[in-house]
């Protein structure tokens, strides 16, 4: 092994309950809402690739997709089964507009049960979709789905991780209790705005400090990735940017002109409101200072 690409401190840095919570937490971001979705159905002939796709979980805790493509409304209007196998990747990108990196993504095999008309029609009455999925839905020649699968396979810098259906609804179940008792603020995109507006209230160096406090064992945290990269401007400085801000923790990858290198920087506790969040970052800046 190469000792210029070792990685410490490790994952055994950071507890295993710690990496459950930011697996379950993750997972479910992006199969409720977070990110790009993108739905292959690989059986039919030709292949359906689906790029504008809404997504989320609904109100009784199911996988909902919606999409008004042509190619799907003229496959459905052929046949009577409206069941599809398909391939659903989603990825979602850091919540820093300046930079673009793919954070985390999840990928899985599934089966998409198209709804009727009447069943759709009927669900957006109901007001149990996610809104960007109940809007597609009921926009002109709007199709909904109800995708079902067994697990999913998370990627981000911590490698590939399999996350179960069931873990993920567990998370669900525990973000809509958190949300009657004052709000989830990673429900959508919006917490991770919020992160990133109190992270960079505190300036570059000073996240520079706390990524340079993670690799020296000051502040607790572990290196998940360390990839080498050519910069061919002289003029490019060392820089800390923000790959992901999670209820676990945050996630930043320090680029110079020969690496990168991404750190996870665990919370003392799970995050739900703006107020616990801006106290814990808060907290782990006085550490690394």
């Amino acid at each position: 092994m190469n000792p210029n690409l070792s990685l410490f401190p490790g994952r055994t840095s950071v507890d295993q309950e710690v990496w459950d919570a930011r697996k379950r937490s993750c997972a479910h971001r992006l199969l409720n809402g977070a990110g790009q979705a993108m739905l292959v159905a690989y059986r039919e002939e030709p292949a359906l690739n689906l790029t504008a796709v809404a997504h989320g979980i609904a109100a009784d805790g199911s996988l909902v997709v919606a999409t008004a493509e042509p190619v799907l409304v003229e496959a459905l209007a052929n046949r009577d089964v409206c069941a599809m196998d398909v391939r659903v990747s989603i990825e979602k990108e850091s919540p820093d507009p300046t930079v673009e990196i793919v954070a985390s993504a999840v990928h899985f095999l599934g089966t998409a049960r198209w709804l009727s008309l009447e069943e759709t029609t009927e669900a957006v009455a109901a007001g149990v979709l996610p809104d960007d999925v109940a809007a597609i839905a009921s926009a002109p020649r709007g199709c909904l789905a109800v995708v079902s699968m067994e697990r999913v396979l998370l990627h981000d810098a911590a490698g590939v991780t399999p996350v179960s259906w069931e873990e993920v609804c567990r998370q669900h179940h525990e973000a809509e209790a958190e949300a009657v008792d004052g709000g989830d603020l990673f429900a959508d995109s919006f917490g991770e705005l919020v992160g990133l507006d109190v992270l960079s209230s505190f300036g570059c160096d000073a996240v520079n400090e706390l990524f340079g406090a993670v690799t020296l064992g000051i502040v607790p945290g572990a290196l998940l990735a360390r990839q080498p990269v050519r910069i061919g401007c002289e003029h490019v400085q060392t820089a800390v940017l923000c790959v992901d801000i999670d209820r676990a923790g945050l996630t930043l990858m320090r680029v110079s002109r020969e690496e990168a290198v991404t750190a996870f920087v665990p919370f003392a506790a799970s995050i739900v409101r703006g107020d616990e969040l801006a106290r814990e970052i808060g907290r782990l800046m006085e550490l690394g200072s």
